[in-house]
Order: structure tokens, then C-alpha cells, then sequence
């Protein structure tokens, strides 16, 4: 099954792109490495941290507001469609190449990086800043939350959903998850769930950000 929308709303906006044509790889600055106290104040200016690390880590500890897209092949099509453009990005990474992930952004219409945190979490809490976490659950665990009361949100495609699901889950597509924020009720625990655990990963740190503050993914996915 696709786990992809047919077309993501991104498509249209890059045709304007695609047809002004690149910009020059050099006209445009890499982003430069912060140490915690200047990615702070980019953060406070307006630019949306982007958190490339692998999934486990960012549960384990992310800076609040921060976006999980772990960089994968998919990385370009999820920025691309969660992403508002011309927000200047900041990237918080693990082993991650910085310039592999500058190339994957700059093929969706991003060129405004703010910059990456030197030293990486580690850095940032070591300075004493404060970090959220989130719990990644097994399938034993999320089904006896399910069954405590927990409330399951299903953040795969239409024709994934079809083929299975947790009974009682609230099927929201990723790429739909920040407009339909009202249909989920805030006084239940969460459980995201999606095939692998990537884009509920991507869907629970879109609820943290929203305020949403009783939410886990699922490990490995459905």
C-alpha cells in the first residue's frame, strides 16, 4: 500500500520552483553551527527546529516545539509537506550529514537555514536547557494503554488503514494531523501509530507542539 497521498499539497508550490528555476548551491549559506545559547535565540526569532535524529532518540530527549523528521529516504517529501514555506530551518542531528540534508531540503524549495546545534542534545543539555521526552512503547505496552483508555491515532494512508488497524483507532493522515487537531480530545493519553514508527513519530511531535502532553508512539509501527 501507498504511504504516500497522491498528491501532496507541496507538489503545486514547487511547479513555481521547478519553472523560476535553482538558485546557485553557492549563493546560498549553509547553516552555520550554533552552540545552544545562539540556536536559543534563533529558535526565539522564528526559525522551526527540525529534529533528523532516528526515533528512539528524539524520544528519549527533544528540544520542545522541535519537528521529528528522521532522515530517511522520505525526509524531502515530509518536510516538503509539513513544513510552511520560507521558514528558516534550524536542525538538530545525530550522525547525520549536515550537507546531505541541506541537498534533501533544497530539492522541495528550502534555502533558509538558520543553523544546526553544535554538540547536538548532548550539548544543549549539558548547558542546562530543558528537554521533552516522549515514551516509544512496544505492542504489549500500547495495547494495555489502548485498553487503560488511551486513545489511538492512526497517521497512515487511506488504503493502509483499510488493510488493518487498532479497533477504535481515529484515522488521521499524517499530512492532515495539524488541521484536524480538534477532533482529538486532550483529556486521554495518546498512541500514535504508522507503519514503522517514523511518521508517528512525526505526528506526536506535532501534538507535543500543539500542547498536547500525554502522548507515545508505537515502536516498529502497526
Amino acid at each position: 500500500p501507498s504511504t504516500f497521498p497522491a498528491a501532496p499539497e507541496y507538489f503545486f508550490r514547487m511547479r513555481g520552483v521547478n519553472q523560476a528555476g535553482p538558485r546557485l548551491r553557492d549563493e546560498i549559506a549553509p547553516p552555520p553551527s550554533l552552540p545552544p545559547a545562539d540556536f536559543e535565540q534563533a529558535m526565539q526569532a522564528g526559525a522551526l527546529v527540525v529534529d533528523t535524529r532516528a526515533q528512539a532518540y528524539f524520544m528519549s530527549a527533544h528540544i520542545s516545539g522541535s519537528l521529528s523528521n528522521t532522515f530517511r529516504d522520505a525526509f524531502a517529501t515530509w518536510l516538503g509537506w509539513l513544513v510552511i514555506p520560507d521558514v528558516p530551518l534550524l536542525f538538530v542531528t545525530g550522525d547525520e550529514r549536515i550537507e546531505d540534508i541541506v541537498d534533501e531540503a533544497m530539492l522541495v524549495g528550502y534555502e533558509r537555514f538558520s543553523g544546526v546545534l553544535e554538540g547536538g542534545m548532548a550539548a544543549w543539555e549539558a548547558s542546562g536547557r530543558a528537554v521533552e521526552s516522549a515514551a516509544l512503547v512496544d505492542g504489549a505496552e500500547a495495547s494495555r494503554a489502548v485498553a487503560d483508555g488511551a486513545f489511538a491515532i492512526d497517521v497512515r494512508e487511506d488504503s493502509e488503514f483499510g488493510e488493518s488497524h487498532i479497533p477504535g483507532a481515529l484515522h488521521i493522515p499524517l499530512g492532515s494531523l495539524a488541521r484536524r487537531l480538534e477532533e482529538i480530545p486532550r483529556g486521554r493519553p495518546l498512541v500514535t501509530y504508522c507503519g514503522h514508527g517514523e511518521r508517528s513519530a512525526t505526528a506526536l511531535s506535532i501534538l507535543q507542539r500543539a500542547g498536547f502532553d500525554r502522548v507515545m508512539n508505537l515502536d516498529l509501527g502497526i
